[in-house]
């Protein structure tokens, strides 16, 4: 179940007054943009507790140190000023300036990622602005040391405890986080805690569908992908049921927050212009334990379905590609199989479209024999035409008796290839949005099967094939269309230069495969 909700008791968006604080410890990490080498502090209104204490919001001792936990997958960078995470820089996938995808959307003066609010603006300043105590300051994981843990603790004057627990493990996109909030002094205002992610998401990347797929929040309810657009929330959504998990995500990326223990509900809200996500903790008495599981990855088809949890819901392939999403993942696997033996995805796509035509060659051949047989009673054809221009019944007739004297059928030539367009609208969307073809090479000039051919060869050499394969076909029917079916190369080679290089040669490979086909048919086949 989802609401949209008034506006939420945490008076987030009451004024904000900055003030600066000294700058992070440097740990030898590469520099940060300015947002996170400055800290500020956000000071709210100072309202008294109900409880008759007056909380000193900016009573934050302390200094702010940056943690930096390594997992081979990513690399976790941690502030101890509120317990959250800096940036998740993922190292084997980079931005066009080579710098390693950061997925953390840096913004100032916005909560980061695994913020803590409350429905206390007080109480939200605590979490948000005072200086934990980290168990450690580096971590480096590594198959002889496959797990860790990094603990952050705080102790404010205002009586309020907190306890945040993150577990990674080697080489794995999920960190396990566990919180425990103790506020007594505040147990007679029943507050309520949210833990958040956001404002968005980073690893944005240029890509020519990006027109195409959903980027922003998505949950995972009720056995239901709900997509929430920025325009659809006017204060906060909120979603309650059977919850999956809440995330962002763009076309190779996605963050989710998936719910274990002391949960209740998901929720989508903005801050101004901002838009996170979030996970609402069941709480007693101003107290909560919750634990949730934060992931933070590619999105790629092997990974999400080890994963569990039903990310593998996070694959968006398109409104037309999800009809044929129980293709497009058996074809991704078929990729993923054929690079482990070559190490080159080009080479892959290559290999996967040759077995696809050999397991649809007896189909094409039936259909080019059916084509081949038409072409040779279009003879007949006209003669029937012209003797019973004026009697249609009886000119149908009379073809039905052709065909059947010479034993070919009129859509013969058109329902096995109709079989195999499921196919390769699968592989089509297979290719279209795999992640894995990001930063691939094939040879030569192309740097990236995922980005269009810089010079246009492939285009201008999938055109020429397309040509020659009109070229081959039997002419059949009206002139005019004839014509049209001419000019298809040329509209498809314009078309396909703004098309992922890897799309375009899965094209050109199934067009020599045809041509080949038609030659043997319509030249060596006897009928």
């Amino acid at each position: 179940m989802s609401m949209i909700e008034g506006p939420p008791p945490s008076q987030f968006e009451l004024e904000k007054q900055l003030a600066e604080v000294p700058s992070s410890k440097n740990l030898g990490l590469p520099q940060q943009p300015s947002s996170i080498g400055k800290s500020k502090t956000l000071s709210r209104p100072t309202n008294a507790a109900s409880s008759g204490q007056t909380v000193n919001e900016n009573n934050f001792p302390g200094e702010e140190s940056t943690i930096k936990i390594s997992t081979e997958a990513a690399t976790y960078i941690f502030t101890n000023k509120g317990a959250v995470i800096k940036n998740i820089l993922l190292s084997q996938h980079e931005t066009a300036n080579g710098e390693p995808i950061d997925l953390v959307e840096q913004k100032a003066n916005s909560p980061l990622p695994l913020s803590l609010e409350s429905n206390n603006s007080q109480v939200t300043n605590i979490l948000q602005n005072a200086y934990y105590q980290p168990s450690t300051l580096s971590m480096e994981l590594s198959e002889s040391q496959p797990t860790g843990n990094l603990k952050m603790q705080l102790v404010h004057s205002s009586g309020l405890e907190v306890i945040r627990e993150f577990n990674f493990r080697y080489n794995n996109f999920m960190v396990e986080v566990e919180t425990q909030i103790k506020a007594p002094t505040f147990a007679s205002q029943n507050l309520t805690y949210n833990v958040l992610y956001g404002p968005g998401m980073g690893g944005k990347v240029t890509s020519q569908t990006d027109y195409i797929v959903f980027s922003g929040a998505t949950t995972f309810v009720n056995n239901e992908r709900l997509e929430t657009s920025p325009e659809d929330i006017i204060n906060e959504v909120v979603h309650r049921g059977d919850l999956a998990w809440t995330s962002f995500q763009n076309k190779y990326f996605g963050t989710a927050l998936i719910p274990k223990e002391g949960i209740k509900s998901a929720v989508v809200k903005k801050y101004g212009d901002d838009v996170y996500v979030g996970l609402k903790m069941e709480s007693v008495q101003s107290s909560a334990s919750s634990s949730h599981i934060l992931y933070a990855g590619t999105k790629e088809l092997q990974v999400l379905e080890k994963s569990g949890h039903k990310l593998v819901r996070l694959m968006d392939y398109g409104w037309f590609g999800n009809k044929f999403a129980f293709l497009v993942k058996p074809l991704l696997k078929a990729l993923q199989y054929f690079y482990e033996i070559f190490n080159n995805y080009g080479w892959a796509i290559i290999f996967v479209t040759i077995i696809i035509k050999i397991i649809f060659a007896p189909l094409t051949h039936k259909s080019f024999k059916s084509m081949k047989g038409m072409h040779k009673v279009q003879p007949y054809v006209k003669i029937i035409q012209e003797r019973h221009k004026g009697d249609r019944q009886k000119m149908n007739e009379e073809m039905i008796e052709l065909y059947k004297k010479h034993k070919v059928n009129p859509l013969g030539g058109c329902l096995p290839m109709l079989l195999q367009i499921p196919v390769f609208i699968g592989l089509y969307h297979a290719l279209f949005f795999s992640i894995e073809l990001r930063g691939a090479p094939f040879v030569g000039w192309v740097k990236d099967l995922s980005v269009a051919d810089p010079y246009y060869v492939w285009p201008v050499i999938m055109g020429a094939t397309m040509f020659l394969q009109q070229k081959l076909n039997p002419s059949i029917g009206d002139p005019m269309q004839q014509k049209i079916m001419m000019m298809l190369p040329i509209v498809f080679t314009f078309l396909f230069m703004s098309f992922p290089s890897g799309l375009v040669l899965y094209w050109t490979i199934n067009n020599i495969l045809t041509i080949s086909q038609q030659a043997y048919i319509y030249k060596f086949s006897k009928d």
